[in-house]
């Protein structure tokens, strides 16, 4: 997806997205600019609905007008890239 720089440019604003929205809301370009992005897993320390991530992918492609093709590519970097986690943690106490 990198070498595609408009569909990684998409994907990072549809992550931006994400992490603003997320709990805790975060900076998505501060997070990789910093040493976290640097941890595996990162990006299970944040938490966003499965519904919600949906839809900012979805809003997000038909705001840049994405082709077919161009939507599967990003959903696939999106979905199995750095996205928050969609499954709550639970704590114990």
């Amino acid at each position: 997806m990198k070498n595609d720089k408009r569909l990684w440019e998409i994907c990072k604003e549809i992550y931006r997205k994400m992490y603003e929205e997320g709990t805790p809301k975060a900076d998505y370009d501060e997070i990789v600019k910093d040493e976290e992005g640097l941890k595996d897993n990162w990006f299970m320390n944040y938490y966003l609905s499965e519904e919600r991530q949906i839809e900012i992918v979805e809003e997000t492609m038909k705001e840049y007008k994405c082709t077919k093709q161009d939507r599967i590519r990003i959903r696939n970097e999106v979905y199995l890239g750095s996205s928050p986690t969609s499954v709550m943690k639970w704590k114990k106490g």
